[in-house]
């Protein structure tokens, strides 16, 4: 019964050490949360519609009237942020997630059967990886043409790759783990091997690589609207409002620093997730 009681006030003291470390991914989920929150709820929040023209109102300054105040057109500034902030985070999580998967899957494949596919699959990522990742986005974008839908396309050609060697190097080393050998022991196929057991394991860590990924894929995405090959007239996101005030910095500062402070708060919250999950794995692990 003593070493009982060891055991649970060990685990006790373990637990209480996890939520102290883990203020990152509460704060994190909380800034996160409610941005994604003002984005769902977008058409209610929003005061005015977010491409709705008023000349009369154009360049007026933060006001009750105008929270964020107005552009060179007099479009409500917050009605287009929050809509803005909707399509970067529908993009963003699809483009993200949708690598993620083709990523692992085929990572995690091709690390358990080896042989020509394991080399084909690893010739191919580091022939992606190798390149830059700007030029081969603008490469399928000149492709496909300009919208978020070249965008799209682009950012997961080339995010996949990485996903993929994370899981390949993964699964070379747990293939050999016992729970892996006892399947081929106990006659599984492949795909039970591989989908049932083995890739549930590796997921975990290319979702906490993933919340860096968000973050690249939001700032690349607000670089191509930036660049006129995003997001097209008259919708927006956060890096074509960017862009249209950028000729209004020093008499409108608000057009071009409250989308750009969205966006670093952003990036802020999902590093707090990550940086919380990591720790979370490493407390959990000593336990």
């Amino acid at each position: 019964m003593a070493d009982v009681g060891v055991v649970v006030e060990k685990f006790a003291r373990r637990r209480r050490a996890f939520r102290v470390k883990n203020w990152e991914l509460t704060l994190g989920l909380v800034i996160v949360g409610l941005l994604v929150v003002a984005a769902i709820l977008a058409p209610v929040i929003a005061p005015y519609n977010p491409n709705a023209i008023n000349i009369l109102h154009a360049l007026e300054k933060p006001s009750w009237s105008h929270l964020m105040g107005t552009d060179f057109v007099g479009r409500d500034l917050f009605s287009r942020v929050l809509y803005g902030l909707r399509v970067d985070l529908l993009v963003v999580a699809v483009i993200t997630y949708v690598g993620l998967a083709i990523g692992v899957t085929v990572g995690t494949v091709a690390g358990y059967l080896g042989g020509w596919f394991d080399a084909v699959v690893g010739r191919i990522a580091d022939t992606v990886i190798s390149f830059p990742f700007i030029v081969l986005v603008l490469a399928v974008i000149a492709i496909v043409g300009p919208g978020l839908k070249g965008v799209a396309i682009g950012i997961i050609v080339v995010g996949w790759a990485l996903y993929a060697r994370l899981a390949r190097s993964e699964m070379l080393a747990m293939k050999e783990q016992p729970f892996m050998l006892a399947t081929k022991a106990l006659g599984y196929s492949n795909t039970r091997a591989i989908f049932r057991h083995a890739l549930p394991n590796l997921v975990r860590s290319s979702l906490v690589y993933s919340t860096v990924d968000v973050v690249v894929n939001m700032l690349v995405l607000a670089g191509m609207s930036y660049l006129g090959l995003g997001q097209q007239a008259p919708g927006a996101d956060l890096g074509s409002i960017i862009a249209g005030g950028q000729e209004y910095l020093l008499n409108a500062w608000w057009i071009t620093t409250i989308p750009g402070a969205v966006l670093v708060l952003f990036g802020i919250g999902v590093s707090l997730i990550g940086d919380g999950l990591t720790n979370g794995e490493l407390s959990m692990a000593t336990i």
